[in-house]
């Protein structure tokens, strides 16, 4: 555990991934533009993107929003395909920084954002900080969805957290990550959930997290996310990549005979619920019959795991 020098007196480095998302990356740049720091006024800010399309589509929007910027912004590609390649990307670029700052492409910051992290942190001396997403859903979801905040992660209050959290939004003692030697872990470049398992070893190595409910940033939520399809898909790949981060202190071969058995237990428990709840409403989109299939979608993720295969959420065609 780390306590800043003083509220006032570090030097941040924010970093946004991005991959052909133009019209929401100027959208955050602008927010990023408004940030103020009212509680660390003299905070040392530089703003990093880092752009994985190898078309550099990215470029002309970060040269044209550096240009007015209130803090330095630069440019910087990443040539390997995958989240996973750009974050340590990050991580090298802001090596000389007390903190790193993850933002995501589709999110816009709230103006006291990064200085609610902060803020955080130097009262607590938490090795990361996490703050609160809200979603902003377009036209097509269906009520329920919509009233259920699926897509976002809520925050009430603040004090320790327990679990890893995700690089959505969050604040990283760099001393901690070069002391640790620590980097995300590129086998996960394409499937997702990297931030989950970076996270658990610091979690694993006795490192302390924070909540600050003040950090808030706003989620975009496209169409095609805002659908029972893509959240059951969503929930696959989380019980296939959570099996991988529970077996990070075991051996494969025993990880996977866990996987296999609790997967098992959740699919099948998971199924019969849903099944039941399904036609007690006469239709499967709905919220109680959607919180029966999590388990289940989970169970098949985990029994797919077991079984050697694998899920790339984040995959790309090749004409991508």
């Amino acid at each position: 555990m780390t306590i800043a020098p003083t509220s006032s007196d570090v030097s941040v480095t924010i970093a946004v991934a991005t991959y052909k998302r133009p019209i929401l990356l100027e959208k955050l740049l602008i927010s990023l533009k408004a940030l103020v720091f009212v509680k660390n006024p003299n905070s040392d800010i530089t703003i990093a993107i880092i752009d994985n399309d190898p078309e550099f589509s990215a470029r002309e929007i970060v040269e044209r929003h550096a240009a007015d910027s209130p803090y330095p912004m630069e440019y910087f590609t990443e040539k390997l395909p995958g989240v996973t390649h750009v974050r340590n990307q990050a991580l090298r670029l802001a090596a000389d920084k007390d903190f790193l700052a993850f933002i995501d492409d589709d999110e816009m910051a709230t103006p006291d954002w990064l200085d609610a992290l902060l803020t955080t942190q130097s009262t607590t001396g938490a090795t990361a900080v996490f703050g609160p997403v809200h979603p902003i859903y377009g036209q097509s979801p269906a009520p329920w969805i919509r009233d259920w905040g699926v897509h976002g992660r809520f925050m009430d209050v603040g004090g320790a957290q327990p679990k890893p959290g995700a690089t959505c939004n969050c604040l990283i003692d760099m001393k901690v990550v070069r002391q640790e030697g620590l980097t995300f872990d590129p086998k996960m470049s394409l499937t997702g959930a990297e931030d989950t398992l970076f996270f658990s070893i610091l979690l694993d190595r006795g490192y302390k997290f924070f909540r600050s409910p003040e950090a808030l940033v706003h989620e975009h939520i496209p169409d095609d996310r805002a659908q029972p399809e893509w959240l059951l898909k969503r929930w696959y790949r989380t019980g296939l990549t959570d099996s991988i981060v529970a077996g990070r202190n075991s051996s494969e071969a025993i990880n996977r005979v866990k996987a296999f058995l609790n997967g098992l237990i959740r699919f099948s428990i998971g199924g019969v619920v849903s099944c039941a709840t399904a036609i007690t409403h006469r239709d499967w989109r709905n919220r109680a019959t959607m919180k029966r299939l999590y388990t289940a979608c989970r169970g098949a993720g985990m029994i797919s795991y077991a079984m050697g295969r694998s899920y790339e959420e984040y995959g790309r065609k090749k004409n991508a």
